[in-house]
């Protein structure tokens, strides 16, 4: 399956399946800039179809890449120990910016997340997830996280995710969440904490 290639870097472990084309590329905010939205879909799926299978990315106009989010296939077989998550982590820092990684201290492996998306068959596909997360120690409040699949497929990879202390909830928008953008919308409720306000 092909990389993702931003800015004519290549990404080798995020990948995007064969078969799937962009469906939304556009500006949006994200912690007071303007960022590129850009939405990957089958080609079953040739308009906006939030909450099916897509992968996500959102980076800066030089191809800074802040974030990948992939639901696109059911997954099985075991998830990484932390040991495992944290190696692997660290193999997609060296891949996506070595130099930001000096900045991070590794906090803990979290385990027990879920991600899901309905499929052509209308069918929830529940894929589990193992983070690898990361504080920023020279950006107060910026965190950072490796999201693993069974088997230790990449599933996302986020950096500078702000977190509101006084509210107890992510600060940052979440462009790369289905419901969160119907929320935005108006088209569906709040997430509750520590997920941010649409």
């Amino acid at each position: 399956m092909p990389a993702l290639t931003l800015n004519q870097h290549t990404y080798p472990d995020l990948i995007i399946p064969d078969g799937y084309q962009i469906v939304v590329e556009k500006l949006v905010p994200r912690n007071g800039k303007q960022v590129h939205l850009r939405r990957y879909q089958p080609a079953s799926l040739p308009k906006e179809a939030l909450n099916r299978e897509h992968v996500t990315v959102i980076y800066g106009d030089d191809g800074y890449l802040y974030s990948y989010n992939a639901l696109t296939q059911p997954l099985t077989g075991k998830l990484p120990s932390e040991d495992q998550a944290f190696a692997k982590a660290e193999q997609i820092w060296q891949e996506v910016d070595p130099a930001y990684r000096e900045q991070l201290e590794e906090l803990r492996s979290l385990t027990g997340q879920t991600r899901t998306y309905v499929n052509a068959q209308g069918q929830t596909v529940t894929i589990p997830l193992e983070w690898a997360k990361y504080a920023n120690m020279v950006d107060d409040g910026s965190y950072e996280w490796i999201g693993l699949g069974p088997n230790g497929v990449v599933l996302e990879f986020e950096r500078q995710s702000y977190w509101d202390f006084s509210a107890n909830r992510q600060k940052t928008e979440m462009w790369n969440g289905d419901d969160w953008i119907l929320a935005r919308r108006g088209l569906g409720p709040q997430l509750p904490a520590p997920l941010p306000v649409a």
